[in-house]
């Protein structure tokens, strides 16, 4: 009995899913309305609506801030779910002392001195996601991976010194909590959430809040992946 229930309520549930599937226009032809209004409105107005040059920036950050929200929460709460499991039945006389690996000399060497172009090169790509290829994702991604590479080779107690333990939950937070801030601030000045400022002579607004934006996205990943692979390498 509970099986045929279950199948008739995923029938019923999969019937306007196909019927809306079938009303869509056939993948990749012409007359998409994605080819015919959207994108065109997107490249001849998006400069000027949204606050970015970089097109892409626009889109993800601005015409789809609410997807966008929704991603950064969604991998905040990933870290939520994943301390939890880590952390979950550790003990607390498990032992702290971990066996310790021998570093190649040059790969500390060559670590160490690049590290701050790395991180230069993270701050450039942040920063500058209005303007050409990259954005918040992607630099955040970039410092993650130079928290993970000076961990590997300094230890891991020297690497979470980058990343102080008192303001660690709002730097992990910043993603969500900077859109949450953009949001409220777009509300109160044009009464929508995320709504940017569309007046004219505003642009510099529109083209900080997108940098503010991307600088949240950035830290706050950044500070995910460290913090994840700082607890999986507790556990080893």
């Amino acid at each position: 009995m509970k099986k045929a229930l279950v199948a008739a309520l995923l029938i019923i549930a999969a019937v306007p899913l196909l019927l809306a599937m079938a009303e869509l226009p056939p993948h990749g032809s012409p007359d998409n309305v994605t080819y015919t209004h959207v994108s065109a409105y997107y490249l001849e107005h998006g400069v000027e609506e949204a606050g970015a040059e970089n097109i892409v920036t626009d889109v993800i950050l601005n015409y789809r801030g609410f997807d966008t929200n929704g991603e950064v929460t969604v991998i905040f709460t990933a870290l939520a779910a994943v301390l939890a499991v880590l952390l979950l039945g550790r003990t607390s006389s498990e032992s702290a002392d971990k066996p310790a690996y021998p570093v190649s000399a040059v790969v500390r060497f060559i670590v160490r001195l690049l590290a701050p172009f790395i991180a230069m090169f993270a701050i450039y790509v942040i920063l500058n996601g209005h303007l050409t290829p990259g954005g918040g994702f992607q630099g955040g991604t970039i410092l993650g991976a130079l928290a993970i590479a000076l961990t590997l080779v300094l230890g891991e107690d020297e690497a979470r010194r980058l990343l102080p333990e008192g303001p660690k939950p709002w730097l992990q937070a910043a993603a969500p909590l900077t859109f949450v801030c953009i949001g409220i601030a777009g509300l109160a000045d044009v009464g929508s959430y995320l709504g940017f400022p569309t007046a004219e002579g505003l642009e510099w607004v529109r083209t900080i809040w997108l940098m503010l934006i991307e600088i949240g996205i950035g830290v706050g990943g950044a500070a995910i992946i460290a913090t994840i692979f700082w607890t999986m390498e507790a556990e080893r």
